[in-house]
């Protein structure tokens, strides 16, 4: 069981806790009580009575709610993690239900204490306030392109102060508005009353519309990724992201008036660029959050890395692990044969203007139908003239001449071959997501081909936008993919979040399994040299203990 050393040590790398010295940490461990609990424990349910405030020493546990009778996992809170301050703070009940997994450790602060330590000390007070806001906020947001595995620790808006900016203007202009419907009344003039209402009705939409797009951007930290949303009603719609990982440094920039209101920049510098969280209320502790869990991400992967070294050593010396084997998987069923598929005139026709297409594990994608209308807009006019020319001609003039129509069909044959051509050019630029790489190809119609490739592992950022009204309404846009030095850009590809999803998720598959075959490599090496030393060490050993039998002095 942790003592108080162990327990400052671990309250040190929590970020509710950044800004309290040694002997501050020491009160809080003092009063913390623990409480293990085994596989499939309940730590408490959904409506019980909130009376404690619980830290994940070791271990990890899940956390559900029950909606509409149905449970909905939340997440899942590991060695680090904390629950429980909303219902002590509000004094509502539980808001889920959170069951413990085998070998889990709490260290639980009571009602009592939980509120002597937050009248105590004013930092712990305005950290907690903060994430109880950010809770609170994750609570009211649904994202479909949020993981399974993946747990929203930090969501927030900008400042309030960036909203009462927005909204100045509009009720400076308001004032001169209301003075003129006064004299509209006073005076009995409909053409004032009406001047007056169509510019209260602009004005208020104005100020509306300032409210919607302040509402619309977020900044959100997860267990994987940082995220940054911007969104400008009707006209723009953005997300940028940066793995955990690709992160080099984190920072806090505030003015004087920031100081003063208590908002600043956070600033998140990755590979090719940097994330600006502006305007975020508390900056300095939501900095120190996004660096925890940074640096809980790091001492994740070590742990595992040193975990793996120390089975691998084990199994090379023979000595079997203290873990339980994890049974083999069951062997793949044997691959079949691949079948003479038949050509299928349906199916051609099926996918002829879909926009992704998944098939072999690999996902192609293809840009807007809206891009082809685009293209071919000239030629579908002249396809309906070309239709309707001999209909009118019959209804005016009587019979069409064989001329016209023998002009009418060589426009028609020239008119198709031309929509063709741009149809085989608009189909022939596609994007490609495989398991190991993203594919960018771009071929014209009887000219050259230009692909690009690059590792899915090498990819440092994306992020996607979405312009224009057309853009919103038939949602489309431009996924930017950076990898190293170079950028890929998928151009007008139909649901740009979901195509920014599918990179990501596979990406993080990727370098899962190339993490897990490297550091596999390396294991095995170590192991390889110690088991090399242990037997030579025997080996010197036995060479001396019988040099030492031979030569008896």
């Amino acid at each position: 069981m942790p003592d108080i050393p162990a327990r400052i040590e671990f309250l040190k790398k929590i970020h509710l806790f950044r800004g309290l010295n040694d002997d501050h940490l020491s009160s809080v461990a003092e009063q913390m009580s623990e409480q293990y609990y085994d596989e499939r424990d309940t730590v408490f349910v959904q409506g019980d009575a909130a009376n404690s405030l619980d830290f994940v020493y070791q271990g990890r546990v899940s956390v559900t709610r029950t909606v509409n009778g149905r449970p909905l996992k939340l997440g899942v809170l590991i060695q680090g993690d904390y629950f429980g301050e909303q219902g002590l703070v509000t004094g509502r009940p539980r808001s889920a239900t959170v069951t413990a997994e085998k070998g889990t450790l709490l260290l639980i602060v009571p009602r009592e204490q939980f509120k002597q330590l937050m009248r105590r000390f004013s930092d712990l007070r305005s950290n907690f306030e903060i994430m109880i806001a950010s809770r609170k906020l994750a609570g009211q947001r649904r994202y479909k392109w949020i993981a399974d595995n993946e747990y929203i620790y930090f969501i927030a808006r900008k400042h309030s102060v960036l909203l009462y900016r927005s909204l100045t203007p509009p009720a400076l202009v308001m004032l001169p508005i209301l003075v003129l419907i006064g004299l509209a009344f006073l005076w009995t003039s409909s053409t004032l009353a009406l001047i007056g209402a169509f510019s209260f009705v602009l004005n208020l939409g104005w100020a509306v519309w300032n409210y919607i797009d302040w509402g619309n951007d977020y900044y959100i930290v997860t267990n994987q990724r940082v995220i940054w949303l911007e969104k400008v009603v009707a006209l723009y719609d953005s997300r940028t992201e940066a793995n955990l990982n690709s992160i080099l440094s984190v920072s806090v920039e505030t003015d004087q008036v920031g100081r003063v209101l208590g908002y600043g920049t956070v600033v998140v510098r990755t590979f090719t660029g940097q994330i600006r969280m502006e305007y975020i209320r508390s900056a300095k502790q939501a900095g120190a959050m996004i660096e925890e869990y940074w640096m809980r991400t790091k001492e994740a992967v070590r742990q595992s890395e040193q975990e793996g070294i120390k089975q691998a050593i084990r199994a090379k010396l023979g000595v079997a692990s203290k873990k339980a084997a994890v049974p083999a998987p069951a062997p793949a069923p044997a691959a079949k044969k691949p079948e003479k598929k038949s050509v299928n005139l349906r199916a051609i026709w099926r996918d002829a203007f879909k926009m992704r297409i998944e098939e072999g594990g690999t996902v192609t994608y293809r840009k807007h139908v809206f891009v082809l209308f685009r293209q071919t807009w000239i030629q579908i006019v002249v396809f309906l003239l070309v239709f309707s020319a001999p209909f009118l001609w019959s209804i005016f003039l009587g019979l069409p001449p064989l001329w016209l129509v023998a002009v009418l069909v060589l426009v028609f044959v020239i008119d198709l071959g031309s929509w063709i051509y741009e149809y085989v050019d608009w189909s022939n630029d596609v994007y490609q997501v495989t398991a190991e790489q993203i594919i960018d190809i771009n071929r014209k119609p009887f000219g050259a081909e230009d692909r690009k490739a690059a590792p899915l592992e090498n990819i440092l950022s994306s992020e996607y936008k979405r312009q224009g009204i057309l853009g919103m309404l038939l949602n489309f846009g431009t996924v930017f993919i950076m990898v190293g030095g170079a950028q890929f850009n998928f151009q007008d590809v139909a649901d740009p979040p979901t195509v920014q999803q599918d990179v990501v998720r596979r990406q993080q598959v990727r370098i899962q399994k190339k993490r897990e075959a490297e550091s596999a490599g390396e294991r095995e090496r170590l192991a390889e040299w110690l088991a090399m030393y242990h037997r030579t060490v025997e080996e010197i050993q036995r060479e001396q203990n019988q040099s030492s039998a031979e030569n008896p002095e």
